[in-house]
């Protein structure tokens, strides 16, 4: 049970993971849009015949490759992780959570992997056009790699085309179009894809201007920080377009996750934009610069939209329709009796109780308003649930 568990052990899982993930990160947004470049390069050189742009190109793909191998042995671990720091969790949900990771491991990064042996060996061994399409390639499997991974992350955000099975006590797809096209995955792809793009960009006209200080390579540099500004600024119009609506989903589905991203403690019509301030755990953000109305427009397209502070989400707004925290965590307590209630039923045939609850657990209404919520975490019922239930039962 609960109390038998050394709750320490949570923290250093979470510092582990989070160690890993953060390091994993440094490098493979850097990855996506340097792979999305060297493609863009080649492209060139195959046009003009430019043996300069063929140097260029294999520059870039040895800091690519760099980035590359560190990516990938930290993504490795990450994905061990998942099964020895939250093997409770992955066993919950692995029958959803396990499908877009096997799809990115099956077939994107197996596209990956495959083609950037033949990008990197392949010159003078097959034809130019054959090589340029191993590039290309290798740049939409690290691209389509990315989507599967946050597909994943997103649903723990938001638990879309899913359904909680009693009789197993874990969660199940019911709709896997439902969890690929969820809002939050969608928008959470394009605006991370479009920041590694940048990321990319800014990585390479670094070097090159580094490499213009010290006034060598110059023509080799410049036509470099030529490519990495104009790609750098097409897809920095991505980012802002992007963000913007990414920021509007999270809004709308983590509502506290928003409210704490804009500092805002009480929720308000009118809310202005923080441009700068001092946070604060207990009380409104100090010494704060904002323009007024801008919060409110940019999240739902008018200013006098009430947009729901932290205090809103813990203690409830029963005039925007708040559930507060409280009663949540008594939902919550009242789905965990129901799963054990059936458990029982279920162990002395008791086929009438079964039966009830199982009518209860499969009601859309029950499953929405017990499990998931619009004004909350999503998954702490489910969590909860899987935590506390004794698989063996």
């Amino acid at each position: 049970m609960i109390e038998n568990i050394d709750l320490s052990l949570v923290d250093w899982s979470r510092a582990q993971f989070a160690l890993t993930a953060a390091f994993h990160w440094m490098f493979v947004p850097l990855t996506l849009g340097l792979s999305v470049m060297l493609a863009i390069m080649e492209t060139i050189y195959i046009r003009t015949g430019n043996p300069e742009w063929k140097r260029i190109t294999r520059f870039w793909m040895t800091l690519f490759g760099v980035n590359f191998a560190i990516g990938v042995a930290t993504g490795l671990i990450l994905e061990f992780e998942f099964g020895t720091n939250w093997s409770n969790y992955s066993w919950f949900v692995g029958d959803i959570f396990g499908a877009p990771l096997a799809i990115e491991g099956i077939l994107a990064f197996f596209m990956e992997t495959t083609f950037i042996a033949v990008m990197f060996f392949g010159w003078n061994k097959i034809s130019k056009r054959a090589h340029l399409t191993s590039t290309w390639l290798v740049a939409a499997g690290a691209n389509f790699s990315a989507l599967w991974i946050l597909v994943a992350n997103a649903w723990m955000q938001y638990p879309a085309g899913m359904h909680f099975n009693p009789d197993t006590a874990r969660n199940e797809m019911l709709d896997f179009w439902a969890v690929l096209f969820s809002p939050v995955a969608i928008h959470k792809f394009l605006h991370t894809v479009a920041s590694g793009f940048v990321l990319a960009a800014v990585f390479v006209t670094g070097v090159s201007a580094w490499f213009l200080i010290k006034k060598r390579e110059t023509v080799f540099v410049r036509r470099s920080m030529t490519v990495a500004a104009i790609f750098g600024l097409a897809t920095s119009v991505l980012v802002i377009a992007t963000g913007h609506f990414s920021a509007r989903v999270m809004a709308e589905y983590q509502p506290m996750k928003f409210a704490a991203a804009e500092a805002l403690h009480s929720g308000t019509t009118n809310a202005g934009l923080t441009v700068f301030g001092v946070p604060s755990q207990t009380e409104e953000t100090s010494m704060k610069v904002e323009i007024p109305g801008l919060l409110s427009w940019m999240t739902y397209h008018s200013s006098d939209a009430y947009v729901a502070g932290i205090n809103d989400l813990l203690d409830g707004n029963a005039a925007q329709g708040i559930i507060p925290a409280a009663e949540k965590i008594e939902r919550g307590k009242v789905a965990r009796q129901m799963l054990r209630d059936y458990k029982d039923a279920k162990k002395n045939n008791d086929e009438t109780v079964m039966n009830s609850l199982r009518a209860r657990f499969d009601d859309p209404v029950f499953q929405k308003e017990y499990f998931m919520y619009r004004h909350g975490i999503e998954c702490c019922t489910w969590i909860a649930i899987s935590s506390l239930i004794d698989r063996r039962v």
